[in-house]
């Protein structure tokens, strides 16, 4: 019998297991496969753990928070005109937050549509997943995903392919997210996240976009509309006629349903169908506004909204646009690629236009940079600011002499700093007003060196510039003249001061964007001496002739800048309520032909001026001329000099003085001398009277005796008559004037031969010798009184000397170096 029971025994060898019967299975009739061996066991409690560790994973892989995406923002102008939008997460509009209380309409029909059964279920509703599978089984494909809700939010929070796979998780979530945040909110991320096309997510955005109304107060018309997109957003685009009778369709359904299911009364459901959805024409984008929605997207205000109202406005930001682009096409074949204009309300600093390029999409060009906010050679611009702290010093008046003559500054270092005006001539005695007003570089250094480089940076710091340097030799003198790079935005706020007694007014972008207080740059009485000065036409005069584009038949103070080589073109001007900053040039600092900023960005300036201000304060009448500082004195005086006129002056002007600044000293510049006729020199008291003459002669120094001599004007000698000497004759002596030892100077080889020059000047005595100029041992030139000439330059090192022509005497030798 034992031996019988070991034959009914497992025969399969150890490890490899087999069927066992269980006798307590099989006494209720059951048959149990289970592990025979120790490795069969092994293998079960691994799948099981395999299988409880992928749960685990599966359960902590599943996301149950909702959230949150960034919301698009919309700009309007200063009308409530649609400007623009910027996008939000993933680059598409809406995401707009619900009102507090869920629109009633929105939600009734969008329940309908896509969850019926939504209060009923825990965010999956079985019923509907068994019906939708014996739907595909039966078709072979799919019919009907049988998502609710919940399980919409999930797939949207996360996007994956249609799979099985995907469809648990989104199940698995979707319970997650109703049991954690409740019905409520995963209705109102629904109602966020949706989409309803044209990039649009959110049925609030949808709501403006396609109805301009709120959520809340749209027809049920609106409303079933508005829940048939999100089911075939690409399909049922409101703007393409397929897609809109599309969605048509199923609204009408949907409100049929409600209507049978007597949710909708019948007069409303009779009202919907009669009444006309009212859907809007897709938002007009402007081209024009492109720069300024990016450049204002950076700025947005911090108050939760998502629909702005700027400070543009839409009719001026065309205007403008139109003046650069035309402007634009007028100087391209002077090499001139892009353009910019800045266009503001003076008394608030509301910024009207902002054109940060003449056409955003031209890559030749790239047009995408913000001209506008990009660091540039300002030009001439800031002249204005070094003249006004002058003034505010009160070292200087409008009528202050500033010699426009050759001069050297000395630099740190050694050498000489030797400027020139761009049109390479002098104009000799300026007064401050003349100077400013014809742009001349010469006397803006002589006064910037008077008021010092360091005070000029402080004060454009405060008014706004950024990025400074107060390192020694940063800008140098040449600040006054463009050496301190400068974006159109900085220049404006400086300019708001001139306008707003000394005070600048920070520019807004935005409606709701607080006044800020601005910065005191100069007093009232320098602020309004300024603006006398650059409203001035007849200041401008002549180096800006009469009828250009810098006059103007109401009050408008304006200042132009070239840089240096003619690679920007600059012009601002400000009127009692309007302020325009006008850029004209290359994006990479190629030089154009003579595009100045009086002739090539005026232009444009002076369009927007004449087409804008009649917008502005059109109640008020407009100011034809600025006004002179407060209690400001009115003085006669030598229109040369600046001073009281003597009785040989024969031009006079009337000038405005701030108190206590009004000259007292006569003109030392017009006086009545005596020549001996034989040879033009100073008669001394032994000349016989027969060769003695008194002339009305100008007494200049010898800062402008080559000026006076070019312009063919009699000036007084200081050298005496060898013939009639008051004095025992002078020493045979010759001395360099000009330039001085170890000066530097730029060959530019673009500049013309004729003006590519440096002066020679000498001391001579006795003054009738003539002189002999040599440049490296080599003459180059025999002159007489006043012994002066023209050298023309040469990359290098050289040595000058003067040389009495008939021997005796020569001067000790100059260096200069000609760098190229």
């Amino acid at each position: 019998m034992s031996g019988e029971r070991k034959e009914d025994g497992p025969s399969t060898p150890l490890g490899l297991g087999g069927e066992v019967r269980s006798p307590r299975a099989e006494s209720r009739g059951l048959r149990v496969l289970v592990p025979r061996t120790r490795r069969g066991r092994a293998g079960l409690a691994t799948f099981l753990l395999l299988a409880t560790l992928a749960g685990i994973l599966f359960s902590r892989s599943l996301q149950s928070g909702l959230l949150g995406k960034r919301p698009s923002h919309v700009l309007l102008d200063r009308a409530g005109r649609f400007l623009g939008e910027i996008p939000g997460s993933d680059e598409a509009y809406g995401y707009w937050p619900l009102p507090r209380e869920l629109p009633e309409k929105i939600v009734i029909t969008t329940l309908e549509t896509e969850d019926r059964h939504f209060h009923e279920h825990a965010g999956v509703h079985l019923p509907s997943i068994a019906r939708a599978l014996w739907q595909d089984v039966r078709h072979l494909k799919v019919i009907s995903g049988a998502s609710t809700v919940p399980m919409q939010v999930a797939r949207m929070q996360h996007p994956a392919s249609r799979t099985p796979w995907a469809k648990l998780r989104e199940a698995a979530e979707a319970l997650l997210l109703v049991d954690r945040h409740g019905k409520d909110a995963v209705l109102r991320q629904y109602l966020t996240l949706a989409p309803y096309g044209n990039r649009c997510h959110g049925v609030v955005r949808a709501a403006r976009l396609y109805f301009d109304k709120p959520a809340e107060d749209v027809s049920w018309l609106q409303a079933a509309f508005l829940a048939a997109l999100p089911q075939q957003p690409s399909r049922m685009s409101p703007w393409t006629v397929e897609g809109h009778a599309r969605a048509l369709r199923r609204a009408k359904r949907i409100l049929t349903q409600l209507h049978a299911r007597g949710i909708v009364s019948d007069e409303d459901f009779r009202v919907a169908l009669q009444s006309d959805l009212r859907l809007l024409p897709h938002p007009k984008r402007h081209k024009e506004t492109v720069h300024a929605l990016l450049a204002f997207a950076e700025r947005l205000p911090k108050d939760g909204g998502v629909v702005h109202t700027t400070t543009l406005d839409l009719d001026v930001q065309r205007v403008a646009a139109d003046a650069v682009t035309t402007n634009l096409a007028r100087w391209k074949d002077a090499g001139a690629g892009n353009a910019a204009m800045l266009v503001v309300d003076l008394p608030t600093g509301d910024v009207l236009a902002y054109v940060g390029s003449a056409d955003y999409f031209d890559e030749e060009h790239k047009g995408a940079i913000d001209f506008l906010d990009t660091k540039r050679s300002p030009g001439s611009s800031l002249k204005p600011f070094v003249y006004g702290l002058a003034l505010e010093r009160r070292t200087h008046t409008a009528a202050t002499e500033l010699p426009d003559t050759p001069v050297e500054f000395a630099i740190a270092g050694g050498g000489a700093y030797v400027p020139e005006n761009i049109t390479h001539t002098f104009l000799g005695p300026m007064l401050l007003r003349q100077a400013l007003g014809n742009s001349r570089n010469i006397p803006a250094l002589r006064v910037l060196s008077d008021v010092g480089v360091d005070r000029a940076v402080d004060l454009f710091q405060r008014g706004g510039v950024q990025g400074l340097s107060f390192t020694p030799e940063a800008y140098g003198l040449s600040l006054a003249i463009g050496s301190m790079p400068v974006t159109p935005w900085e220049l404006a706020t400086l300019y708001t001061a001139l306008g707003n007694e000394g005070v600048t007014v920070p520019l807004r972008r935005f409606a709701s964007e607080p006044v800020a207080k601005g910065a005191r740059l100069f007093g009232a009485d320098a602020a309004a001496l300024l603006s006398h000065i650059l409203a001035d036409p007849e200041a401008r005069r002549p180096g800006f002739p009469s009828g250009g584009p810098l006059d103007f038949d109401y009050a408008v103070g304006v200042k132009t800048g070239t840089s240096q080589g003619y690679r920007d073109a600059w012009a601002t001007a400000y009127s009692d309520r309007l302020l325009v900053v006008s850029w004209l040039g290359n994006h990479d600092w190629r030089r154009m032909n003579l595009a100045s900023g009086a002739t090539a960005a005026a232009p444009a300036l002076h369009q927007v001026m004449d087409a804008v201000m009649p917008t502005r304060a059109p109640h008020k009448p407009w100011a034809m001329s600025f006004p002179a500082p407060a209690h400001a004195v009115s003085v006669e005086i030598c229109a040369l000099s600046g001073r009281l006129p003597g009785p040989s002056c024969t031009h006079t002007k009337t000038e405005v003085f701030i108190p206590g600044t009004e000259p007292h000293e006569h003109c030392p510049f017009h006086v009545d001398v005596k020549l001996d006729t034989r040879n033009g020199l100073l008669a001394g008291p032994s000349c016989p009277k027969d060769f003695v003459a008194t002339r009305s002669m100008l007494a200049l120094s010898r800062t402008y005796e080559p000026w006076a001599r070019s312009q063919r004007l009699a000036i007084a000698p200081t050298e005496p008559s060898p013939l009639c000497p008051s004095e025992a004759p002078r020493p045979r002596h010759v001395a360099i004037r000009e330039p001085r030892s170890h000066s530097r100077y730029l060959y530019d080889p673009d500049t013309p031969r004729e003006y590519s020059t440096v002066r020679l000047s000498a001391q001579v005595s006795p003054a009738t010798e003539d002189v002999v100029w040599l440049v490296d041992g080599t003459p180059v030139g025999k002159v007489s009184w006043p012994h002066e000439l023209r050298w023309n330059l040469s990359p290098g090192t050289h040595t000058i000397r003067a040389a009495l022509a008939h021997g005796g005497e020569a001067s000790a030798p100059v260096t200069v170096v000609v760098d190229d």
